[in-house]
């Protein structure tokens, strides 16, 4: 099987994960890697994932790896025509990146994303949090995208495990490490890619970060949702 990867122009851990678990399935693997600047974010008290930009000379990396490393100029629809040339085309793509693929790299192409929230319910900004303020489950979906923001089609969804002696930060890592093993293992789950798997957009997005007034006492929001989910296990 031959895959590509939307990724970044510099060392990028998930990038770096996904290659390798690739490779140890033997699939011929292409980095397409789009310009990367560094941006200031907000900060908060904790980051849901492990820092992502390593320090990795991407390039150097792949020519050792056997992995071919595409530079791509930008998300414009001249960027876009060179996934479609038939030589060479990965049989399915998968994205590891912060970005909302325009819709002319869809089309015609089977993109891969896992999101940090259970689909349909969770869509949006920080749908890892909002599950636990909304005290709603929490989870991974692996999904192929469409034009709408965290919709297209459900291929599959886990459920974070969450014990009493758990942390925010334990189920953050948690949730991550599925993440990445549900990508890699996104084949299995292509018999899934249907329409009645469709995500029902009409099913609210969130738009924003949970509040910093929430963050304050988030603590306190965790804690109570712990004792709430480990109670409810405990019933059934």
């Amino acid at each position: 099987m031959h895959v590509g990867i939307f990724t970044y122009q510099t060392g990028h851990l998930k990038t770096y994960q996904m290659v390798q678990k690739f490779l140890a399935k033997s699939y011929k693997v292409t980095l397409y890697a789009f310009p990367f600047k560094l941006r200031p974010h907000e900060a908060r008290p904790f980051e849901e994932r492990p820092y992502q930009i390593i320090p990795l000379d991407i390039k150097a990396f792949c020519k050792a790896a056997g992995v071919d490393y595409i530079e791509m100029n930008g998300w414009d629809k001249e960027s876009a025509a060179v996934l479609a040339h038939k030589y060479n085309k990965p049989d399915y793509l998968i994205t590891v990146i912060a970005k909302i693929i325009p819709q002319h790299f869809i089309k015609d192409h089977i993109i891969i994303n896992a999101h940090p929230g259970l689909l349909p319910e969770n869509r949006g900004i920080d749908a890892f949090k909002w599950s636990i303020v909304n005290k709603q489950p929490i989870g991974i979906s692996l999904h192929v995208i469409n034009k709408h923001i965290d919709a297209g089609r459900i291929l599959k969804t886990l459920t974070v495990p969450i014990t009493a002696y758990d942390n925010y930060q334990d189920v953050c890592q948690r949730a991550y490490d599925m993440e990445c093993d549900l990508l890699a293992n996104f084949a299995q789950y292509l018999e899934h890619n249907h329409q009645r798997n469709e995500v029902d957009t009409s099913i609210p997005l969130s738009k924003s970060l949970v509040p910093r007034e929430i963050n304050e006492k988030f603590d306190d929001i965790f804690s109570s949702y712990i004792q709430s989910v480990v109670k409810l296990q405990f019933n059934c």
